[in-house]
């Protein structure tokens, strides 16, 4: 076997293992506990979503947005779903140590079945939050699942929206994944809930329609230009 198949058949190894993935969700988990720390957050939400009456409430935010939210509701045991990729092992560390409730699965692979999982504890009376354009694009275009979900539960879509200036956004991101400076301010936002009322209610146009005005009030609110950007 030639020598740089060997270097890549050990690095895939190396990278691949247990002991390899807990470190680097543990580094990666410190980082954000230590970053999130610096920065100056705040809060708001409509008299809608706080007069809400039942837990089982469906979130839904754009990818790339994220990072901010993962420590906003640390310890809430908010469910989540992450992709079944070694990428999505690490984030499933992460998130398990911030106090989510973590499942498996995407739209691209074991989605039915995570959808099923997410279906049951909500069902049980758990939040449960969702990128809706993840896990790769296309870019502020919602999957089906979570509409269906609500449809089938009848239970409200609550758009959310976070945002921080000054920001960076990562270079070569599909989602042009949002990365607040630290000591910026930043704000994480809670829309009015959507209800899907029948099989001609609320589509996945009017979802995205909500969270890209939702976001762009998030922008706005700390002087970024407009949404996404």
């Amino acid at each position: 076997m030639p020598r740089r198949s060997r270097l890549r058949r050990l690095r895939r190894t190396v990278t691949r293992s247990d002991a390899f993935v807990g470190v680097l969700a543990f580094l990666a988990w410190a980082f954000i506990v230590l970053y999130a720390r610096t920065l100056r957050v705040r809060h708001e939400s409509t008299r809608e979503h706080d007069s809400l009456e039942t837990p089982s409430v469906l979130y839904g935010f754009w990818h790339g947005r994220q990072l901010l939210l993962t420590f906003a509701y640390r310890r809430s045991g908010l469910v989540v779903m992450t992709d079944l990729s070694w990428a999505g092992e690490i984030q499933t560390r992460i998130l398990e140590r911030l106090g989510f409730s973590v499942v498996r699965g995407s739209s691209r692979r074991g989605g039915s079945r995570a959808l099923a999982a997410v279906r049951r504890e909500v069902d049980a009376g758990r939040p449960a939050a969702f990128a809706l354009d993840g896990p790769s694009g296309p870019l502020h275009r919602s999957k089906p699942g979570i509409v269906h979900l609500a449809r089938t539960l009848g239970c409200p879509i609550v758009p959310v929206a976070t945002s921080g200036a000054p920001a960076w956004t990562i270079p070569g991101t599909w989602c042009r994944y949002l990365l607040p400076l630290p000591f910026s301010s930043c704000i994480v936002k809670l829309g009015r809930p959507l209800w899907v009322k029948g099989e001609s209610g609320l589509t996945t146009g009017d979802l995205d329609r909500a969270v890209a005005e939702i976001t762009n009030d998030a922008d706005l609110a700390v002087g970024r230009r407009s949404a996404g950007r």
